[in-house]
């Protein structure tokens, strides 16, 4: 691993990761290839332990291992942007410091079949979920795109993509070339959805269906365990903004069907009428579904009756 240029640049990023940073940096250490790769941590400003951990881990492969140290905290997309420019392969791979790999050969597998099929800018592997509160390690929810369990893996496009959920950012493994980092300018909400979308307009994706890392849950977490209502709103801003600025019909598919989860959610959980009365409409103005937006007042009506019988009921 000491030559000069890398074909592979990992990119973690981290953040107060005290207790799991050394998980994500063995998991990348233990990788076995036939290509040099290096690791890039950018800690920003942790206020425990990380920065101390990784200057141990830089000074040990000083070779392998480059760090980024910022001097005031950038907040987690403006790190990520400003690690992804650092990176000087040809292609990168994400591991967040609060993740880790478990297959030695991730690295090998996904860099063998990029360089044969060049059609493709990007490739995914399954992965376990585990909470690290309660111990559990849960499935991706992928099995059922590999009931054949001979399948190697299979190809994803935009519409793929979009329609459920198939990856988190350890697994993923692009091209440096096809995803062009200013696009990030456009967004006030940049996240993982943006960056697969734009790299999956250079060229198709492939999900492996081996499993080579955990994402891990935990209560620091950024996204894993906010409260439902927050996930609502987040949810919601992404989906929005990405449409807004890209105004394709796969964005707008999955806006509405991120407002009508939000619907959905709101009237099941007795949340605010007013707010929910503003997504039924702004659902109405976008699909122009008024069989849907009868639906929904339904909905409505059910949540308005639920929230007064629980209100009296508490008086």
């Amino acid at each position: 691993m000491t030559e000069l240029n890398p074909i592979i640049s990992v990119c973690m990023i981290t953040y107060n990761h005290e207790a799991f940073i050394s998980e994500a940096i063995e998991g990348v250490l233990m990788q076995k290839t036939s290509f040099p790769f290096e690791l890039i941590i950018s800690d920003d400003c942790s206020t425990d332990k990380t920065r101390e951990i990784c200057l141990k881990y830089k000074s040990k492969y000083p070779d392998i291992i480059r760090l980024l140290l910022p001097e005031s905290n950038l907040g987690m997309t403006k790190n990520f942007i400003e690690t992804i420019k650092s990176a000087t392969g040809e292609y990168i791979a994400i591991c967040e410091g609060d993740d880790y790999w478990t297959d030695q050969l991730k690295l090998q597998k996904q860099i063998d079949f990029m360089e044969v099929n060049t059609e493709y800018s990007v490739c995914f592997h399954r992965y376990k979920i585990f909470d690290n509160e309660s111990g559990e390690i849960r499935n991706d929810g992928c099995g059922y795109l590999f009931e054949n369990n001979t399948l190697q893996g299979i190809s994803i496009d935009t519409i793929d993509f979009l329609r459920s959920w198939i990856t988190q950012p350890l697994t993923m493994f692009f091209r440096k070339c096809s995803f062009n980092i200013e696009v990030t300018n456009k967004y006030t909400y940049f996240r993982d959805i943006h960056l697969i979308y734009h790299i999956l307009q250079s060229g198709k994706g492939y999900l492996f269906a081996f499993e080579g890392g955990n994402y891990r849950e935990h209560n620091g977490g950024i996204h894993s365990k906010q409260s439902l209502q927050n996930q609502c709103k987040t949810g919601l801003d992404v989906a929005r903004e990405i449409y807004i600025v890209n105004r394709t019909s796969p964005l707008k598919e999955n806006y509405l069907k991120t407002l009508q989860w939000v619907i959905s959610t709101y009237s099941t959980n007795r949340y605010e009428t007013t707010q929910l009365i503003i997504y039924i409409f702004v659902h109405l103005y976008y699909s122009k579904n008024f069989k849907r937006f009868l639906k929904n007042i339904r909905l409505l009506t059910r949540n308005y009756i639920t929230r007064r019988v629980y209100e009296i009921s508490t008086n």
